[in-house]
């Protein structure tokens, strides 16, 4: 597929035409048919992301006019999660910290639960036909390793919940998803605890909300910085990649904020996943420019006029990085590159289009003609990506807080973590 395709798909993907035509198409169907308004959730038993969503589901399916429907489902196949190991011991940490946030509950058992006590969980989830409310109590007891609450509960045979499980995945896959802990309403997807308020302004939005009952669950923000004036500064490691929608989304924020914090950002870039022979399925990159779309629309940063620029577009980005970072403009090379390849449409990759990358971003082109597509970056560029890996990250953006010693005191994945980074940039400075 050529870039000028691939990019025409990715736009048509991130329109707000299309999505208000889908919704529409959708109510229009339900009314036709008299259905009442369907949300079904797909719960993954040992996915901690799960865990979370369904507490608040408990609280959700009481405020608003909505038959809530739970399928149990697999883990995302191996395409979907290439760095399966790390992805799991991200997601029971990552849970265990965000929890409080949100009035949740969930403590990091330190491994993934067993497949015997996951069996009698789904045994019993079934049982009980699904319900959302009995699904918080049995993950309690997975999550605790308590199989013997869970092995005195009703339980079906082994067979039935492994068809239960096949069904929910057909289901998910087919209605165009990869992931637990996600829900489905009307054409769109919301994953986790995260994007729950997406879903919940749409109900409110169309008049579903109950009287006397108020939103569930509120994006969260960044709080201000609330120490003393500051007699130590952090060090902020920020790892994107400038083929990642979500990298791009997440930089102005992430740049800015030593306006707000005492930290200094270190930009460390990696290679985009699929220029490292790592596999990114069709429905999961559908999935994330939608997703994209709506956030950046949220933070206000502009996207949806789309160049992809995996390839050479990337390769003679990185080749200018080094240059840029010591004029003190690395982060603002990267942040003109995605702007324009996200947001404008142009091909960054040709010489004219880096040329303009490299003039937005404050550099000078006859010194950037003079190294430009050099391979010399390729050694640092790995280094970032295996500095992330060691501190049990593997997506992007990722970041990594460092005292003033330079000792790890925090590490995250994703712009959805920016708020509790800020958080933890608190307690390091208390």
């Amino acid at each position: 597929m050529t870039s000028r395709l691939r990019s025409f798909i990715s736009t048509m993907f991130a329109s707000h035409r299309l999505q208000n035509i889908k919704r529409w198409l959708h109510e229009m169907k339900r009314r036709v048919s008299g259905r009442s308004h369907q949300v079904v959730y797909f719960h993954q038993i040992d996915d901690p992301y799960s865990h979370l969503l369904v507490q608040a589901l408990a609280r959700v399916q009481s405020s608003y006019d909505i038959d809530l429907e739970l399928r149990i489902v697999p883990a995302p196949a191996d395409d979907a999660a290439p760095e399966r190991a790390a992805l799991e011991d991200y997601s029971r940490r990552d849970a265990a910290a965000v929890a409080p946030f949100y009035d949740l509950q969930f403590d990091d058992p330190g491994s993934q639960p067993t497949a015997e006590i996951c069996q009698l969980a789904e045994r019993a989830l079934v049982a009980i036909g699904n319900k959302v409310t009995t699904a918080v109590e049995i993950g309690a007891a997975l999550w605790a390793g308590d199989s013997q609450t869970l092995s005195k509960m009703p339980l079906v045979s082994d067979t039935l919940a492994a068809e239960q499980r096949e069904t929910g995945r057909r289901e998910r896959e087919a209605l165009g998803h990869y992931l637990g802990g996600t829900l489905y309403y009307a054409g769109e997807w919301y994953w986790g605890i995260d994007r729950l308020p997406y879903l919940e302004e749409r109900l409110i939005q169309i008049g579903l909300q109950r009287i006397g009952h108020r939103q569930v669950v509120h994006f969260q923000t960044r709080p201000p910085f609330m120490s003393k004036p500051a007699q130590r500064r952090l060090t902020l490691e920020f790892f994107p990649s400038i083929r990642s929608p979500y990298s791009y989304i997440s930089m102005p924020e992430t740049l800015d904020l030593p306006r707000h914090y005492p930290v200094d950002i270190v930009v460390r870039p990696v290679l985009p996943m699929v220029m490292r022979d790592l596999p990114v399925p069709a429905v999961k990159g559908r999935y994330i420019m939608r997703d994209t779309k709506r956030e950046a629309d949220r933070i206000g940063v502009p996207f949806g006029h789309i160049f992809d620029p995996v390839g050479d577009p990337v390769r003679r980005c990185y080749s200018l990085f080094a240059m840029a970072d010591e004029a003190g403009k690395g982060g603002d090379l990267l942040l003109a590159f995605c702007k324009m390849a996200w947001s404008e449409g142009i091909d960054v990759g040709s010489d004219q289009g880096i040329r303009m990358v490299v003039g937005r971003a404050g550099l000078d082109w006859a010194a950037a003609s003079e190294v430009i597509d050099n391979t010399d970056w390729e050694g640092s560029i790995e280094e970032n990506r295996l500095q992330m890996m060691a501190s049990g990250l593997w997506g992007v953006p990722s970041y990594r807080l460092l005292d003033d010693k330079g000792r790890e005191v925090f590490s995250c994945w994703g712009r959805d973590r920016i708020w509790l980074l800020a958080h933890e940039i608190q307690k390091a400075l208390a």
